[in-house]
Order: C-alpha cells, then sequence, then structure tokens
C-alpha cells in the first residue's frame, strides 16, 4: 500500500469510531510515525497530506505526529490558520490550531500526561 494512503487510512479511521480517548489514539498514531519515519523521500507528501487533515483526522492524532515529526513546514501553515482563526473571530478553530501548536513544543504536557509511555521511552 502507498505509505500516505496508509497515513490517511490510519487517520481517517479514528474519525469514524467517534468517542475515544489517548489510549485509543495513539496506537494509531504510533503507526503512522512508524509509515513516516520509514519513507523520509514521501515527507513532502506526508506534510501535504497533513494540512488536509484538520478536515478529517482527530485532532489528538494530528498532535501525536506532530509532537513525534516537529516539520516546520506544518508548524507554519498552522500559525498561519491560528492567526487567521483569530483575526476572523473563529473560536471553533482557534483551539485547535492553537493545540497543533502547543505540540510542537518540547514541554507540550499532553506528551507527559497522556502520552508518556511513548514520549518517555
Amino acid at each position: 500500500m502507498d505509505p500516505v494512503a496508509r497515513l490517511v487510512e490510519l487517520a481517517s479511521a479514528l474519525s469514524s469510531h467517534g468517542v475515544f480517548g489517548a489510549d485509543e489514539v495513539l496506537p494509531f498514531a504510533v503507526e503512522a510515525i512508524e509509515v513516516v519515519r520509514a519513507n523520509p523521500e514521501r515527507t513532502t507528501d506526508f506534510e501535504r497530506e497533513f494540512l488536509r487533515m484538520p478536515d478529517y483526522a482527530p485532532p489528538e492524532f494530528i498532535e501525536i505526529c506532530m509532537h513525534a515529526l516537529r516539520w516546520q513546514t506544518v508548524k507554519t501553515a498552522f500559525v498561519s490558520a491560528h492567526s487567521e482563526a483569530v483575526a476572523s473571530n473563529d473560536w471553533r478553530r482557534e483551539p485547535v490550531y492553537r493545540g497543533y501548536l502547543a505540540a510542537f513544543e518540547d514541554d507540550w504536557d499532553d506528551a507527559g500526561d497522556f502520552y508518556d509511555g511513548y514520549f518517555r521511552r
């Protein structure tokens, strides 16, 4: 299977489950991170897909992946989207993008609070 298609499949699978928690999201995100790291030649394709994910993937999935991958291209786009949400008073999107941006930081609280088993190994 094409690695980008696999990434989309992993992210989309969570959306169909409805309610989920950290324990449900982490295995999908870990597999996605493994797929991405195993295919470095496709980084640009993966980055493009992550920029589309806010339309279909749970925020937690994107946050976990971005904390692990820390892609500056994606971060820059999320900064722009966050600024746009603030400027347009879109208070539904603003906290989502704020959460994405927090995940890029070394001291992201969720890494220790919810995903410690993965990020502290």
